[in-house]
């Protein structure tokens, strides 16, 4: 390396580290075991450190921005409760969660850290993957969300950046949307406020309608548009026209190499919750119907 290459190297180290410790001292958090090593992320509501014990294991730990105490305690236990009954059972597809709880005043989590891109990224600046690829993903997204659903939660904000896709080509579903209402309380959102994103929101949501699972398998069904096509089924120029065609454009029709899967897409994307597939199990039953259990590898829900 050049006295060159390795000046721009240590400015960067020293970057880091400044940014590091900026960010420590602005959201203390003190773990046993654990020493933060960088910020992954920085959002308004929550920080993310990459940190590493003393056997050279890696943790991403989430340290939330607001005071505990602006939280009502039962909820506060409510929502680390909800975490370790999904995070701590290791299911497959779903961030482990190794420890949650509270410090310095602040809600925090324990997880493992996923070495890998977004799903959102691998289609955005890959060539598609073969189909068959795409159909796992999509198997692997159904087995997660109805674990999700089967623990009496939602997920409430499903999108391709919400995924990450491992070194070993399997998914990992990211936040699982138990902290909307610890956010709400808060103050970082109103009640009314819609906790999605445009090209995933359903169109019971815009009317300010409460989500329920099928809400999710509305999204979902939006991520199995891009895994067929490799763009979203709804896209604008503006916020206002995405949402538009959210809400009134007609379903897209898929070109004619998936053509068979439009049904399912149909169940999916339907405008109205009530004429949506009503769970993961039915979504799960069509796939099967369409294409044969043993062509797809079985999902289990």
């Amino acid at each position: 390396m050049s006295s060159a290459d390795s000046g721009v190297a240590s400015s960067g180290v020293f970057f880091l580290e400044r940014e590091l410790q900026c960010r420590l001292q602005q959201f203390p958090i003190s773990i046993a075991d654990w020493q933060p090593l960088e910020v992954l992320h920085n959002s308004d509501n929550a920080i993310i450190f990459l940190a590493q014990n003393a056997q050279g294991q890696q943790a991403a730990i989430k340290r939330f921005k607001f005071d505990v105490q602006a939280v009502a305690l039962s909820r506060v236990a409510h929502f680390l409760r909800d975490c370790r009954a999904l995070g701590l059972s290791e299911q497959p597809g779903l961030v482990h969660l190794w420890d949650a709880g509270v410090n310095h005043q602040a809600i925090y989590l324990v997880m493992e850290y996923v070495h890998g891109d977004t799903l959102k990224n691998h289609l955005a600046t890959l060539s598609l993957p073969a189909l068959a690829q795409r159909l796992r993903w999509f198997s692997e997204l159904l087995a997660v969300l109805g674990r999700v659903h089967a623990a009496g939660l939602l997920h409430r904000d499903l999108k391709t950046s919400n995924i990450l896709v491992r070194d070993d080509q399997s998914l990992v579903l990211l936040d699982f949307g138990m902290e909307t209402q610890l956010l709400v309380e808060a103050g970082f959102l109103h009640e009314d406020e819609i906790y999605c994103t445009p090209y995933y929101v359903s169109p019971e949501r815009l009317l300010g309608e409460p989500a329920d699972v099928r809400t999710d398998l509305y999204a979902l069904g939006v991520i199995f548009y891009e895994l067929l096509v490799g763009q979203k089924p709804y896209e604008g120029r503006s916020l206002a026209e995405i949402l538009k065609k959210q809400a009134l454009a007609p379903i897209p029709q898929l070109p004619l190499w998936v053509a068979r899967y439009q049904p399912l897409l149909n169940g999916l994307l339907a405008k109205f919750p009530e004429n949506r597939l009503p769970s993961v199990t039915a979504v799960v039953h069509m796939l099967h119907e369409i294409q044969g259990e043993d062509s797809f590898g079985g999902v289990q829900v």
